[in-house]
Order: structure tokens, then sequence, then C-alpha cells
């Protein structure tokens, strides 16, 4: 039975959040097809900063050239806003992998936060938000 992957993404303006989810097992096709409609709607902030929620329970860990697409889009979002990102995961080794892929864009990757759930996602975002707008970046990382 052909595994199949689903994803969306959303964005909220007010709060400069975008709203990733993502489950399944990913191909090289439906990979770049996410990473098409996110560079979207991270191009739509301007290259202000802003933060992301990646809900990724119910996603497979990822073949290597798979994993690629989505390194090369974590390190796209990186170059054009993204500040801080939390991470919501149900499996140990796609967790594991989705921290490996980050770090190849910072060998600390000070942006990735793990959460348990979309609700310690929201409260850490909302703690962060207040310190967009400073220039410091180490004052955007809400937990440590």
């Amino acid at each position: 039975m052909k595994q199949r992957s689903d994803f969306e993404v959303k964005i909220d303006f007010a709060k400069r959040t975008i709203y990733t989810r993502m489950k399944g097992l990913f191909s090289d096709a439906s990979m770049q097809a996410w990473a098409e409609v996110y560079k979207r709607e991270t191009d739509r902030f301007g290259g202000r900063r802003h933060m992301v929620i990646a809900d990724m329970r119910g996603m497979r860990a990822l073949y290597p050239s798979v994993g690629a697409i989505l390194a090369g889009t974590i390190a796209y979002a990186r170059r054009n806003g993204v500040v801080l990102c939390a991470h919501i995961t149900d499996d140990i080794v796609q967790r594991l992998q989705a921290k490996r892929l980050a770090r190849q864009n910072s060998l600390a990757d000070e942006v990735t936060v793990d959460v348990a759930s979309i609700e310690e996602a929201k409260r850490v975002l909302d703690e962060a938000r207040s310190r967009l707008d400073n220039p410091d970046p180490a004052t955007i990382r809400a937990i440590g």
C-alpha cells in the first residue's frame, strides 16, 4: 500500500506567523510542492522577521533526496526572515532528522524549539512575538 503525504501552509500576518502541517511519507515531488507553497508564503513577509509553527505529527522520516529539499527550504526561510520555529512531532526518528537538517543552516540551531503541542507552540511564539523587532537575534529565543 502506497503512503501519501499531505500538507497545509497558512499565514497569519497579524501574528507574523506561518503555520505548516506536514504528514505522511513525502516524495521528492510532494516535498517540492510543499516547498514552493512555503517559500511563496515566506516571501509574503518581504524579508520581515517572522516565526513558524511546523506541525509534523504523522510525518515519516525522509529519504535523503527529500531531506535535501527540506533543508534547502529551511535555509531559504531563515535567509528570508524566520527567526523562530516551533517543531511539533510524534516520531523520534523524524524529530532527529529535522534537527539535523536544521543544524545544516546553523550549528547551534538557535532558531528551532521542540514543543509537545500546538498550544505550547502558540505560547512559545506569543512570548517571543514582542521581541521580533529587536535587532539582537539572541532576544528571540523564547526558551533555552
